[in-house]
């Protein structure tokens, strides 16, 4: 768990660091005056929390008296708790399939095999399909990937046509009985009706199987509140399960998560914080809020 916690904290790097340059010049204050509240005000705009968690979080400390075992970092924590007020349930039940989805950009095709990687390291049987007809670097991208995590790929060539490889690949994941099918999908602008209808028809394959399904729709975490709406519209076609917000390692953006949360009420599964298969970090909202002020 220690591993994990260190690695949500180096991801927050740059999204840290004004916040926690402000923080370090409350110390010792027993209130905040309106200068001190405006410069805290700027720090969180700029990790890109949304404006009414920036505005709850400045009014809830102009009234706020800290005593003396008391931290103005804490209370920003539980500030937050409150305002984001959401159960996240552990990941005890795995799903069967999982249909990896997100605008093209987001790192989809790497989030797909640091997925499998993921499940193989929980003793699963893991399958990767590849179904993005599009792009032919995915598939060669996540043959190297299939080969240096050591899982079964599936994919066609010779087809255009996702959904008839999406069928195959789960055909062929039940059959010789593995635990997770994950399937990579084309990165598609979520404005674009026909990629999206496309997108309902790989879902509606995927859902004759009778088998559970989890949607993942990747964000990139550089996005900032434009991410919100990027879920709100893949959310139109197909019902997402849960969220990875990816390149957080790279951004100063990492507050968006607390919006997607608190506006959009879909789980954070997995935050990526780096180029290797293994970092795929389980998000955790107390390790998460805990590394936006950790000062190390």
């Amino acid at each position: 768990m220690f591993k994990f916690f260190k690695k949500t904290v180096e991801s927050l790097g740059k999204t840290r660091k004004n916040i926690v340059n402000t923080f370090s010049k409350f110390h010792g204050k027993k209130y905040l005056n309106e200068d001190e509240l405006e410069e805290l005000e700027v720090a969180l705009f700029q990790s890109d929390l949304d404006f009414e968690t920036v505005e709850l979080v400045v009014d809830r400390f102009r009234i706020t008296k800290i005593l003396n075992n008391e931290t103005w970092e804490q209370h920003f924590i539980d500030i937050l708790k409150d305002i984001v007020s959401f159960d996240f349930k552990a990941r005890d039940n795995m799903s069967k399939i999982y249909l990896i989805i997100g605008v093209n950009g987001t790192g989809k095709t790497t989030t797909s095999a640091k997925l499998c990687k993921y499940l193989k390291n929980k003793g699963n049987k893991v399958m990767l399909v590849g179904a993005d007809t599009y792009r032919a670097a995915a598939i060669n991208q996540l043959k190297i990937w299939a080969k240096k995590i050591d899982v079964r790929f599936i994919s066609n060539e010779s087809t255009k046509d996702p959904a008839s490889i999406v069928f195959d690949g789960i055909t062929a994941g039940l059959k010789e009985d593995y635990d997770s099918i994950i399937i990579d999908t084309a990165g598609r602008l979520h404005n674009s009706d026909n990629l999206m209808k496309e997108l309902e028809k790989i879902y509606r394959i995927a859902s004759r199987f009778n088998e559970s399904i989890e949607v993942i729709l990747t964000v990139d975490s550089n996005v900032g509140q434009n991410g919100i709406n990027q879920v709100m519209d893949f959310n139109k076609f197909i019902p997402i399960n849960s969220l990875v917000l990816t390149k957080m390692d790279g951004t100063a953006k990492g507050g968006i998560a607390v919006s997607l949360i608190k506006k959009l009420k879909i789980p954070i599964s997995f935050i990526g914080v780096g180029e290797s298969e293994n970092d795929l970090v389980e998000f955790d909202l107390n390790a998460y809020l805990t590394a936006l002020v950790e000062n190390n």
